[in-house]
Parts: structure tokens; C-alpha cells; sequence
């Protein structure tokens, strides 16, 4: 009660005051026309601005479960497809039928960060150590492109080398004939890229279709880059200079899929025996 006395008369001065004020406005209110439309128009503007707020925040978590759940099915697609699994089956006494295991799996992840217009291209993830990712893990983008490969990792986040980034070097193919090169980033226009080392003896069209040659282990085989747009072989040259069309934007891509090669411990221990 004491306390209560206290509070009283530290703040009844303000309390008066505002009861008096919230008085006079319901009179004023309760006993004028004008005003009273006044107030019945405003207080209908803010219930709908609150109401609004509160169907936003609601569609958000609606489209937000939404999209994980368009991330899983995507994945299990992916996961069971030819270029995403490995084949069991060898030609001994007969051919196993369905003798494959799984070579691929990935990760979706959400793009933080992102730039598109510096020689050194990078994003960042929200996917890190603590969710499985390591560094040299590809990275595609929702419908499939090619976007880069993580560099570092931290424990919820990763940082990935984009592919508009001078060091980025991917092994990429023609999908009419099978000749294979690299594709590589000289700077300039983000939807460009250059097709390096296919040689003069190789016949190149624009229009072929450039994907993954599946030479690395960080890309399955099969995943659409581009489109030749121009294939130059100058005098005396022995491989083309090809300019490749890429079908991913990298300046709005927004969901992503980490690679994670199931199989990757054993490529890794016999480079290392032959760098030995």
C-alpha cells in the first residue's frame, strides 16, 4: 500500500493529466458530429495500416514455408538424377540392373550478400561449417546455374567465390560433341564469360550449349552454363577464343544449392598419393 501511495504521488500529477486529456477528447468526441467523423476515419486508417501489417508478416511466413519446402522437393529431384549418382553396376558375368549409389547431395541456402561488379566476385550464404558446408563445395542456383565455389566457412555462414571472379576457373564442355575447356571471367559484362583451350580441330557453332563437363569433382556433369555467342579462330591459332552466353543471372539470384560430393574423401586421397 505504501508503495502504492509512493507511485501515486511521484506520477499522479502526469496520471491526472492524462486522465483529464483522455476525457476531454472522448466528450469532444461522443458530442461533436465533425469531430467525431474525424476520429471514426482515422482510427479506421489505422486499424487497416494494422491489419495490413499483420497480413504481411503472415504472408511472409507463409511464403517463407513455402519456399523450404519448394527447396526439399527440389532436392530430392536432383538427388535422383543420372549426373547425381554413381553407377555400381560393372560388366562381369552381366550388367546389375539399378546399381547406383549416391554421389551428390545438397544443401539450400539462402544469398546474403552478393556483388557483380568488382574484378573479385563474391557472395555470402547462410549456410556454414555447422550445417555441413567446406570449402571447394559448388554452388548452383535455384533453376540450376552455375554460381560459384565456397571459398571459407564460418559456423553459420560461407563465403563463395562467384563465378564473376578472376580466379574462377570452371571445367565446362560443349554439349553437341563432348570437347571440354575452361570457362574463365575476364571482367566486364556479368552474363559473359569466356570458353578457353577448345582446340582449332573442334567444330564450334554459336548457339552450342555449354555445361559442366564433369572433369572436377565440384560440379555434376550435365548443368547448363550458356550459349556460344561468338567462336573466333584467328591465323595461326590453335585454339578458339569463344564467348559464352550464360543462362544465370547472377545479379538477382537470391536461393541457392550447396554440392556436396558424397565421394570427394576419395578423389582427394588420390591426388594426394599422386602428388606424392
Amino acid at each position: 500500500m505504501r508503495g502504492l501511495l509512493q507511485l501515486f504521488a511521484a506520477y499522479g500529477g502526469f496520471l491526472a493529466f492524462f486522465l483529464l486529456e483522455a476525457t476531454s477528447l472522448v466528450l469532444i468526441v461522443q458530442y461533436n458530429h465533425r469531430q467525431k467523423d474525424i476520429f471514426n476515419n482515422s482510427w479506421g486508417l489505422l486499424t487497416a495500416a494494422a491489419e495490413k501489417q499483420v497480413d504481411n508478416i503472415t504472408e511472409y511466413w507463409g511464403l517463407k514455408a513455402r519456399v523450404l519446402d519448394l527447396q526439399a522437393r527440389n532436392i530430392k529431384l536432383m538427388e535422383e538424377r543420372d549426373n547425381a549418382r554413381y553407377s555400381t553396376a560393372v560388366y562381369r558375368d552381366s550388367l546389375q540392373a539399378d546399381s547406383t549409389a549416391p554421389m551428390f547431395t545438397f544443401i539450400a541456402a539462402n544469398v546474403v550478400s552478393n556483388s557483380i561488379i568488382s574484378a573479385n566476385n563474391s557472395l555470402r550464404l547462410d549456410r556454414g561449417a555447422a550445417d555441413g558446408v567446406k570449402p571447394h563445395m559448388g554452388v548452383i542456383s535455384s533453376d540450376e546455374g552455375l554460381v560459384g565455389i565456397v571459398r571459407e566457412t564460418a559456423e553459420h555462414y560461407c563465403r563463395v567465390m562467384s563465378l564473376l571472379h578472376s580466379q574462377s576457373r570452371i571445367k565446362a564442355s560443349i554439349r553437341r560433341n563432348g570437347y571440354f575447356g575452361t570457362l574463365a571471367w575476364n571482367g566486364g559484362d556479368p552474363m559473359r564469360m569466356q570458353l578457353e583451350a577448345i582446340p582449332k580441330h573442334a567444330e564450334v557453332a554459336v548457339g552450342d550449349t555449354i555445361q559442366t563437363s564433369g572433369y572436377s569433382q565440384i560440379f555434376p556433369k550435365g548443368i547448363l552454363i550458356g550459349k556460344v555467342e561468338s567462336a573466333k579462330l584467328g591465323p595461326g591459332e590453335n585454339f578458339y577464343t569463344i564467348t559464352v552466353k550464360l543462362f544465370n543471372d547472377l545479379s538477382k539470384v537470391q536461393y541457392v544449392y550447396i554440392v556436396d560430393n558424397l565421394m570427394r574423401d576419395e578423389h582427394e586421397e588420390l591426388d594426394r598419393a599422386e602428388d606424392e
